[in-house]
């Protein structure tokens, strides 16, 4: 009696994996962003944020690691609850200061090197 459970056992771990096989094809394509994003308050009512584009060719030398460098005249779309706010281009140093009345801006969309992107914060 007691070989029987343990076929069961090994025959139902078997099936497991079997089931358990890796899927490739998701429904929805993931992309990584190509950009990432810092926000920081300036006022009560302004909203600061900077777009830089991570260096990684530095990767592997941890005298180098990974740089963040500013995107510059970048045409950001922000979003407050859902409605936008209005579409900003980034400055020199890849910023951009978002006044608002209420609702604080909490999504950020755009296009970088062909890739579109919409960052949540």
């Amino acid at each position: 009696m007691k070989t029987i459970y343990k076929l069961f056992l090994v025959g139902m771990l078997v099936s497991l994996m079997i089931r358990c096989s890796e899927e490739s094809d998701m429904a929805i394509k993931r992309v990584v962003s190509p950009v990432v994003i810092e926000t920081k308050d300036v006022t009560s009512s302004q909203v600061e944020a900077t777009f830089f584009e991570l260096d990684k060719s530095g990767i592997l030398d941890y005298t180098v690691g990974i740089d963040s460098i500013a995107v510059p005249n970048l045409a950001i779309e922000v979003f407050a609850s859902g409605a936008s706010v209005g579409i900003f281009t980034t400055d020199g140093s890849g910023a951009i200061l978002v006044e608002y009345a209420g609702v604080k801006p909490n999504e950020y969309a755009g296009t970088y090197k062909g890739v579109t992107f919409r960052i949540k914060k």
